[in-house]
């Protein structure tokens, strides 16, 4: 009878590490491919993989860096096999990938003009994204949803020299292209 206590506290164990990190894997996926259906599939394929070697992973402790070290691979792969279209005012709807424009704006917003220049700035942060390459791209990202230097080293498999390096070069060229739309801002 231990036996089938110890698996059922093990599945909730899992289970409860899933839901804790599920929402932060799908939001990384999603910012490397800009694709939300496609990010669902990479991070429940990354999920599946590593669930089904749970008992040689210690997913408690080592997990959130394998999990998201397998999404970046599956997403670059995926990026390097289809190519796709960088968008954040389009969104994909089933399998035959018809495209609807959906306005980015805050639905708060109530200021035309500043609907129309946070639009503008998000195109601007879009498209500065877009020309990073793939691993700096990876890396702010990586960045900015709070992981040290030495989570993103291990993640994409690099130094942490090299993941300090990767982050501080796509700031400096985020900051160089939103240098125009950022002047004269404060705070």
């Amino acid at each position: 009878m231990q036996d089938g206590d110890d698996q059922a506290g093990s599945h909730e164990s899992l289970d409860a590490w899933v839901l804790a990190t599920w929402s932060r894997a799908l939001v990384y996926a999603q910012s490397l491919l800009r694709h939300r259906p496609g990010a669902e599939d990479i991070v429940q394929e990354c999920y599946c993989n590593l669930l089904r070697k749970a008992d040689v992973y210690d997913l408690a402790r080592d997990g959130v860096p394998l999990l998201m070290k397998s999404i970046t691979n599956g997403c670059l792969k995926k990026i390097a096999r289809d190519r796709p279209t960088v968008s954040l005012s389009l969104h994909f709807l089933g399998d035959d990938e018809k495209r609807q424009d959906i306005d980015p704006v805050h639905p708060n917003a109530a200021d035309p003009a500043s609907i129309l220049l946070q639009a503008e700035l998000e195109g601007a942060i879009e498209a500065a994204l877009a020309r990073l390459p793939e691993t700096q791209r990876a890396a702010i990202e990586l960045k900015s949803l709070g992981h040290s230097l030495g989570e993103i080293a291990v993640i994409l498999e690099v130094s942490t020299a090299n993941a300090g390096v990767l982050v501080f070069r796509a700031r400096q060229a985020l900051a160089k292209h939103l240098a125009p739309y950022l002047e004269g801002r404060t705070g």
